[in-house]
């Protein structure tokens, strides 16, 4: 399977707006003010977080979720220590949920930071994707896609 994706430079700009209607409508924050996470399965959870797997955002990953605090925060940058201990002790949690019952053959667990670095929601939130060996992208992690494009920028550079 090939797959091509148009980097041209508006994915920012989405990512930027969207940031920033978030910011200027914290009430309206899906990650901050959905206590029950209506819309989404709450599985797991501890005192300062939870795991929710949210079909609005699976955008075809099964079984994929997130740890997200309760507390309201920007960026893994702004978790307190507690906070931290408490996420990687519920990333324990899921891993084991997950194991037992979607049997995935990895994972690849991430947090998008700002714009730049993908977020669109001003709440940190961190991404748990099982995989399988049946993937099309298995053996892909994260910088496997960020290294081709830049590869293929400083190609294009080259050529100019």
């Amino acid at each position: 399977m090939k797959v091509t994706l148009a980097l041209d430079g508006t994915l920012l700009g989405k990512r930027q707006t969207e940031w920033a209607h978030w910011l200027a409508h914290p009430a309206e924050n899906p990650l901050s003010t959905r206590a029950d996470f209506a819309g989404g399965e709450l599985l797991l959870e501890n005192e300062l977080c939870v795991y929710s797997q949210d079909s609005r955002y699976a955008d075809g990953l099964p079984y994929s979720g997130f740890i997200v605090t309760r507390r309201p925060c920007q960026t893994v940058f702004d978790l307190t220590p507690a906070e931290t201990v408490a996420t990687h002790a519920l990333l324990a949690e899921v891993r084991a949920h997950l194991d037992a019952t979607a049997q995935p053959d990895g994972y690849t667990v991430g947090w998008n930071v700002f714009p730049a670095g993908g977020a669109h929601i001003p709440h940190v939130h961190l991404h748990v994707i099982p995989r399988w060996n049946i993937d099309a992208a298995a053996g892909a992690g994260l910088r496997y896609f960020l290294k081709a494009a830049a590869r293929v920028q400083e190609q294009e550079r080259r050529r100019q």
